[in-house]
């Protein structure tokens, strides 16, 4: 399952990498999905090789709601 989510990391990295240099990509609503990827790219790290998947709910809870907050304010300024 590992090596599953590392590929798919990978591939995120990749695909959004070329997105973002893309000459259509301008404006709000690029940087809007690239940083939805990098999210969800954040969500598979913390579950998947930092353990949090067996870590208390509080602590995962706290995770996920930084990943929106940051996820929030970066957006929102932009």
């Amino acid at each position: 399952m590992v090596r599953l989510v590392f590929v798919g990391l990978l591939l995120l990295t990749a695909g959004s990498s070329w997105f973002a240099e893309s000459e259509s990509a301008r404006g709000v609503a690029t940087t809007a999905f690239i940083m939805t990827v990098v999210a969800a790219k954040l969500h598979l790290v913390g579950m998947h090789f930092m353990e949090l998947r067996h870590a208390p709910f509080a602590l995962k809870l706290a995770f996920h709601g930084w990943i929106v907050v940051v996820w929030g304010l970066i957006v929102g300024f932009s």
